[in-house]
């Protein structure tokens, strides 16, 4: 059963961002056409890393099972929130760690849903002594996760060092962690007070289907949970979208009229769109998206469904073909 409608928009190939020299690529013979199913699940619960060579999955996990990534990778030093949960974060910089904090009042922000260089909202600064308090978000149920405080002790080119505690100061803990591994983060949960694996080793993914944090223009809501697509933009990720031709007609040869972009919600979210009189999500597919990948590879994507066979939602289809 198809329960998606189409919508044919007729826009303009969109020049994205940063300006790029002509990519000198090797000849050779277009891959197939295949499709993909990815299993986000009704409650959106599953993060899906997927390889564009393989068109394969890489991993999943509960979206749940992590709160706070450490970035190991170019000896650069940030500290992300699990924006899949809708966690946000206040800065209170007028007390002590153990000093009672109430959340009432705070002023709440968010990580830039394009990226490290965008805006985090956790300092890596051990020196600033800045108290955090984290609001974890939502379990699946849509209950709230809770609340901790978090403080930065130490950051340097082998660990980070954090203490954290509940609200009313019960375990607190400090933690060191090491900056080791070949994934570009190092993932912790408060749940398990330690490490958790999720992220894959950099190289072996593309693409990660999820949830997370979008900005909007909107005074009340300023930030709002969606279902979309992250990729791998800290190695070499990039993306243009063309939205003039067909599938067919993209082929390698274009591929330097393309202006591409490192942002990681270039993909995003809208290439589906709510219909409020149908009750379902229908696919712009005027949305052709042009990937490059961790080894350099050109790929052309385009969804075509958001629904699986018995029409549940959380399962997005697409068709992809190596240039």
């Amino acid at each position: 059963m198809n329960y998606l409608k189409y919508s044919p928009f007729l826009l303009s190939i969109s020049l994205i961002s940063c300006e790029m020299e002509e990519i000198p690529i090797d000849a050779h013979l277009s891959g197939n056409i295949v499709t993909q199913k990815i299993e986000l699940e009704q409650d959106y619960k599953n993060q899906v890393f997927y390889n564009l060579k393989n068109n394969s999955v890489v991993s999943q996990n509960i979206k749940t099972d992590w709160d706070l990534g450490f970035i190991i990778n170019d000896n650069t030093d940030y500290i992300i929130l699990n924006t899949s949960t809708f966690m946000q974060v206040a800065e209170v910089n007028t007390v002590g760690f153990e000093d009672l904090i109430t959340i009432n009042n705070l002023e709440w922000s968010w990580d830039h849903p394009s990226g490290i260089e965008y805006g985090t909202e956790i300092s890596n600064e051990a020196i600033s002594n800045n108290v955090y308090i984290i609001d974890r978000g939502y379990l699946l149920n849509g209950n709230k996760r809770g609340y901790k405080k978090l403080m930065i002790q130490e950051v340097n080119n082998d660990y980070y060092k954090i203490r954290y505690s509940n609200l009313d100061n019960s375990n607190d803990t400090v933690v060191q962690i090491n900056k080791e591994g070949q994934t570009s983060f190092i993932a912790y949960s408060f749940d398990i007070d330690d490490k958790r694996s999720i992220f894959p080793e950099s190289y072996e993914w593309d693409l990660v289907f999820t949830q997370y944090t979008a900005f909007f223009n909107d005074t009340t809501t300023p930030a709002y949970l969606v279902t979309g697509v992250m990729t791998n933009y800290l190695n070499n990720v990039l993306v243009a979208l063309d939205t003039i031709n067909d599938f067919e007609q993209i082929n390698l040869s274009m591929i330097n009229n393309y202006n591409f972009s490192n942002k990681q919600d270039e993909i995003g979210y809208n290439w589906k769109l709510y219909d409020l009189d149908n009750n379902l999500y229908i696919i712009n597919n005027s949305l052709i998206y042009i990937i490059k990948d961790v080894e350099g590879r050109y790929f052309k994507l385009q969804f075509f469904d958001f629904y699986n066979d018995i029409g549940q939602k959380g399962y997005p289809q697409f068709k992809i073909q190596e240039l």
